[in-house]
């Protein structure tokens, strides 16, 4: 069966549509593209977050052993769970975001975070690494997510990742 009548002269729909000019924002418009971390900075950045925790477990483990006592895994414990939230919440980032560049913002606001932002994004990238496949997917994210660029804790917590004012 062949179609009769072109769908642009069809009686059903508005007459003229495609002359029909659009007024107000456009929709999709997110952040400028240049102030957004780039993939390989966020990357860069967490292997260096990621380096910097596996030495405070080593000097810990070194430590336990010489020393006999749990003290000082205990404390690696601490700094190993508070040291994403507590830097974020803080200076906007962690030691790897800020030798990469890089700043944690609410989204929209560009505004530093609260404590209980920081340890609820930090919670997903944790409970992300809990589940291997979900954890690699999260931290790729932000290479094709538009138009802020966000992983899935990002997106959980309302945030974007933002290279830093010089």
């Amino acid at each position: 069966m062949e179609l009769q009548q072109s769908i642009a002269d069809s009686p059903y729909g508005y007459p003229d549509w495609r002359s029909v000019t659009y007024i107000g924002a456009r929709r999709g418009t997110g952040p400028d593209e240049d102030a957004l971390g780039r993939f390989g900075a966020r990357f860069a950045a967490r292997v260096l977050d990621i380096g910097v925790l596996v030495v405070v477990v080593l000097l810990a483990s070194v430590l336990t052993d010489f020393a006999g006592d749990a003290l000082p895994a205990l404390l690696a414990m601490v700094v190993v769970g508070g040291y994403e939230p507590v830097l974020t919440a803080v200076y906007g980032a962690t030691l790897g975001k800020r030798l990469c560049g890089l700043r944690v913002v609410r989204r929209g606001e560009g505004s530093g975070l609260g404590f209980g932002r920081a340890l609820w994004r930090w919670a997903c990238v944790l409970v992300g690494c809990a589940v291997p496949v979900l954890g690699v997917v999260n931290l790729l994210r932000c290479a094709w997510d538009r138009p802020y660029r966000q992983c899935l804790h990002d997106k959980a917590a309302d945030t974007v990742v933002r290279r830093a004012q010089c």
